[in-house]
């Protein structure tokens, strides 16, 4: 089970972040980390639903932060201003247990993976993405295939749709980081979650699982040679 001292980053405090930190939250997470280096705007706040029109300007894990201690003044929430690279990772994910990757940049997340599979700490990753009317996410444990073992490297940046190209529906962004925080809390606490070591999709059509096993040239080193 969760330990009470489980410290639970949110990486991306925008659409999928949002709802992620107060499902996690309302779950009962004791801290949480939330990174980010982006300001709320206008156009943010169709999908960003703890946003008002009083924090335009205003960093968003400090607006965040705000609006979930009105909320929840028991939660302890600290705020780390950056945005996560190679260079940021150590200092801005510095005593967390487990992340929720939510941003819009493809290397965040794989640098989120590589944090959660590294040994010998035991960590957990939910790593979300929507665009458009879809959504995904995967959650990642030490016993689990992880996100390389299905997509093994970013995608150049130039094949990239991003939410301010291709657009997203408020609602998607919404459903996703609320159903992908609930799947980094349950595989936190041992239970079965069908994201667990598996892409769920959200679509049109309702949720699809794709399980994911684990590649035995995964650089994750946790496959068997053949």
């Amino acid at each position: 089970m969760t330990q009470v001292q489980t410290t639970i980053a949110i990486v991306g405090c925008g659409g999928l972040g949002v709802p992620a930190a107060w499902t996690l939250a309302l779950a009962g997470a004791p801290r949480l980390v939330l990174i980010d280096d982006d300001t709320v705007e206008v156009s943010n706040l169709h999908r960003q639903i703890l946003y008002d029109g009083t924090v335009l300007g205003q960093s968003k894990p400090d607006a965040l932060r705000a609006a979930l201690q009105a909320r929840m003044a028991t939660v302890d929430i600290e705020v780390r201003q950056g945005r996560l690279s190679s260079d940021t990772l150590v200092d801005l994910l510095a005593g967390c247990d487990a992340v929720f990757e939510g941003s819009d940049d493809a290397n965040s997340k794989f640098l989120v993976n590589d944090w959660a599979v590294a040994q010998p700490r035991r960590r957990f990753a939910s790593i979300a993405a929507a665009i458009g009317r879809r959504g995904q996410w995967m959650a990642v444990s030490p016993e689990s295939s992880c996100y390389r073992c299905l997509f093994e490297e970013p995608p150049p940046p130039e094949l990239l749709a991003t939410c301010q190209v291709a657009g997203v529906i408020g609602p998607v962004v919404g459903q996703v980081g609320a159903l992908a925080a609930r799947s980094l809390w349950a595989v936190l606490n041992g239970q079965p979650d069908m994201a667990h070591g598996a892409l769920v999709r959200l679509s049109p059509r309702g949720l699809l699982r794709t399980p994911v096993q684990i590649a035995r040239d995964c650089r994750c080193g946790r496959g068997q040679p053949c």
